[in-house]
């Protein structure tokens, strides 16, 4: 039985280099193309745009390249890469850190949704949260990638002790992360920096 046309594309695109990264861009530019459809705006409305913004309370919070919620996207991506790896051990790289690059896709767009950009906003004690820029957005799959490619890299102590060490660094500095924001969702009040 022939392979049908569409899984000769697939097959070729997949198994090339240039292939691959046409693939990554597509799904980069799916997201940003999903998010700017469902109204958030491309850069900060604050008139700025920086590479960081490092106050959880400022109107460039969610809204720049980067910022302190931005190590939470490394974790996700560490978490990604250790997860599809045991699912698919077999899988290239290239083809997991593509999976990993829809997830967050998936995740971006999910997140900004009105019913979790509201889940998120109005949790006890945290910090006004508004939705992404299809900039941060970006940057945030930028992030995970990177954890991706650290948690790759690293054996399996120094994955765990980066993951912890990001979530403790997020914790000391704006009372928030994945432990944190877990207990706000869940109704216990943890006061914000």
């Amino acid at each position: 039985m022939a392979p049908r046309p569409a899984d000769r594309a697939s097959n070729v695109l997949l198994s090339t280099k240039a292939g691959q990264v046409i693939v990554g861009a597509a799904i980069v530019l799916v997201m940003a193309g999903i998010l700017d459809l469902m109204g958030r705006p491309l850069v900060c409305d604050c008139g700025t745009v920086r590479l960081w913004d490092g106050d959880p309370h400022s109107p460039g919070s969610s809204q720049q390249f980067s910022d302190w919620y931005s190590a939470l996207h490394v974790v996700f991506g560490i978490g990604l890469y250790l997860a599809l790896h045991r699912v698919r051990p077999h899988w290239p790289t290239r083809w997991l850190l593509l999976t990993a690059l829809a997830s967050s896709a998936v995740w971006e767009v999910m997140e900004n949704s009105p019913w979790i950009i509201a889940m998120f906003g109005q949790a006890v004690g945290a910090p006004e949260y508004h939705g992404d820029s299809v900039f941060n957005a970006l940057g945030d799959t930028v992030f995970v990638a990177l954890g991706f490619l650290a948690a790759r890299a690293l054996p399996l102590k120094g994955t765990i002790g980066l993951a912890l060490l990001l979530e403790l660094a997020i914790a000391l500095a704006i009372r928030d992360g994945f432990v944190l924001g877990t207990l706000r969702l869940l109704g216990v009040s943890v006061p914000p920096v």
